[in-house]
């Protein structure tokens, strides 16, 4: 009878905890991966609404002179002008404290509101509105300048692509 070494019973034990602290690894590399995806997925949901939501309301007002490019509480702004009944509104698509928000006001209570009054959007730092009424060459060197840029956040940098790219198709 052959008596068995002390190899051939630690061999297997071996086998098992390399089998084991593999799949660990798997299953830990991959609940990264899909964190990720999560992520990104998040974000280009966030950002999708908003430039459909922007697009949108560029669409619905798309009278001449009812969209302008304007300050609001000193922050670079979209304006939009209109009237419903004869009564004059007024829409400031900004960004403050790190969100583009929107707010819409009838014109002469536009006094009575501040930076924190409007609606938020979409997560973002800083808000260019001469973005919105450039050329298609100007909008894609724009494009450009602000990739190099890196105090963008990813939803800015998508929402400036997206933005730019439905205002050169128009």
């Amino acid at each position: 009878m052959r008596t068995r070494s002390k190899i051939s019973d630690v061999f297997p034990i071996l086998l098992f905890l390399v089998f084991t602290l593999s799949a660990l690894g798997i299953v830990l590399a991959s609940v990264q991966i899909y964190q990720k995806i999560l992520q990104r997925a998040e974000q280009s949901y966030d950002t999708e609404t908003a430039v459909a939501y922007l697009t949108e309301k560029f669409r619905n007002h798309d009278a001449e002179g009812s969209i302008k490019i304007d300050t609001f509480m000193g922050h670079d702004a979209v304006l939009i002008e209109e009237s419903v009944k004869e009564v004059p509104y007024v829409t400031y698509i900004y960004a403050y404290d790190g969100y583009l928000r929107e707010l819409y006001v009838e014109k002469e209570m536009l006094g009575g509101c501040v930076e924190d009054s409007g609606t938020r959007i979409l997560e973002m730092k800083s808000f260019d509105a001469e973005m919105m009424c450039v050329g298609t060459d100007a909008v894609r060197r724009r494009i450009n300048e602000r990739h190099r840029r890196t105090d963008l956040t990813a939803n800015e940098a998508d929402l400036l692509v997206m933005v730019g790219a439905r205002i050169s198709d128009r």
